[in-house]
């Protein structure tokens, strides 16, 4: 997160107002958030008591 300038905040809102979701491998949820200048994708896991974050980064083009 501190490396490519993202808060918490914008991570919560990626998951819980995403733009687009997708699956991704061993059970994990790549999802995508239009920010101001470029596109947020967070990867996590769905667990019984939390969520857990994998990956959190701006990207200059969306999901394809």
């Amino acid at each position: 997160m501190k490396m490519h300038n993202i808060s918490e905040a914008e991570i919560v809102e990626a998951i819980k107002n995403n733009d687009f979701t997708a699956p991704s491998v061993e059970g994990r949820i790549n999802s995508w958030k239009k920010s101001a200048d470029k596109f947020i994708r967070v990867t996590y896991k769905n667990e019984p008591a939390r969520i857990v974050v994998i990956t959190a980064v701006k990207k200059k083009k969306g999901w394809r």
